[in-house]
């Protein structure tokens, strides 16, 4: 009998007789561009409206109480007007992601009850849909407030396997799809992502080794992150490596050429990052409350809204900062501003 460890061995070899095969085509230029890595904040012609989040670095708590006056606001290095603050309760959309990859199977089923059990501590309005994904995504159960319904596709979800590859460019844009599906009126959309944060280069090469269930066209990491970053969806990760995962990225480590295909780590962080949403890293024994302090820390984000000055000239991309001003940090007994976190949206094109 083939234990899993042998299983995803023998997935690594064929992953490197690949490689050793994309060594010698030639190589592709990286796409470029200035919305490749630059998060953006859909807005309005005149208004902008961000959520923002405040977290003590050194305890991790989020740091609450905080009024308008606490907030300053840049454009370009230019200081804005807050013009609306709010710290509502919004209800939220959840979109769980699973990951079916290989190196997940051992996780997959403590990710998936952890998740489960957050479906008790959500509150009525809150709307639960539930996808797997791989090379692909696939939609276990749509948008709903009924929590049996949502659990019968978590359960689902912890009882597949995919041995695809994890092409999280494609699978983003189709998350998104679903994502902007969304019922309940100014709620706040997120994506959760259940993954041990690794995802392959989605290349002709991966495609025909670890593919064979991708869609005709894979979008790729300009397409989705455009896409992302004209909607209001945050995008959140809670990261649980396998003993199988660190086995891949031993093999990475030592085997350069594998880096044409078996690791890339941290691309949903940067996801994340990109919308002011949080990655959390979590263990089996820790699923819950870490999800729960995922959904928290999504909840209690405050929104800051300013009109932007007028644009002048083509469309460009608009750098924006949120940061506490100095009063703010006197009174919560801080020194430096680095000693906290602020979590939001960095810019916009406009």
């Amino acid at each position: 009998m083939r234990t899993k460890t042998a299983g995803v061995l023998s997935w690594l070899c064929t992953a490197m007789a690949v490689m050793t095969g994309a060594a010698q085509q030639p190589a592709q230029p990286p796409r470029t561009g200035e919305g490749a890595d630059v998060p953006v904040v859909r807005i309005s012609t005149d208004y902008v409206l961000l959520d923002v989040l405040v977290e003590d670095k050194k305890t991790h708590q989020l740091v609450g109480n905080l009024e308008s006056r606490d907030f300053q606001v840049e454009e370009d290095g230019a200081r804005q007007t807050v013009t609306s603050f709010s710290r509502d309760l919004l209800p939220l959309s959840v979109v769980f992601l699973f990951d079916l990859t290989q190196t997940v199977h051992p996780i997959l089923k403590p990710l998936a009850d952890g998740a489960t059990e957050i479906l008790g501590h959500l509150k009525p309005q809150d709307e639960v849909a539930v996808m797997a994904f791989s090379s692909h995504t696939e939609l276990l159960q749509g948008f709903t407030l009924d929590r049996r319904l949502a659990g019968a596709a978590i359960e689902t979800a912890s009882q597949m396997a995919s041995k695809e590859a994890t092409f999280l460019h494609e699978d983003m844009w189709e998350a998104l799809d679903q994502a902007l599906k969304a019922q309940t009126p100014k709620s706040r959309k997120v994506l959760v992502w259940l993954t041990d944060g690794t995802s392959n280069f989605d290349n002709l090469v991966t495609r025909k080794a670890f593919g064979k269930q991708a869609p005709a066209h894979l979008h790729g990491k300009e397409e989705a992150t455009a896409k992302l970053l004209h909607t209001d969806v945050a995008v959140a990760a809670l990261v649980d490596r396998s003993i199988l995962t660190d086995a891949l990225i031993t093999y990475t480590d030592a085997n350069p050429l594998s880096a044409l295909g078996g690791g890339r780590f941290g691309e949903i962080d940067n996801y994340a990052a990109m919308t002011g949403g949080p990655a959390l890293k979590t263990s089996k024994k820790e699923v819950a409350q870490k999800l729960a302090q995922l959904i928290d820390e999504l909840r209690r984000r405050y929104e800051i809204g300013y009109r932007p000055p007028q644009a002048e000239g083509s469309v460009r991309f608009r750098a924006v900062k949120v940061s506490l001003t100095d009063e703010a940090l006197r009174r919560l007994g801080y020194t430096r501003e680095s000693e906290l976190t602020v979590r939001a949206r960095r810019g916009y094109f406009r």
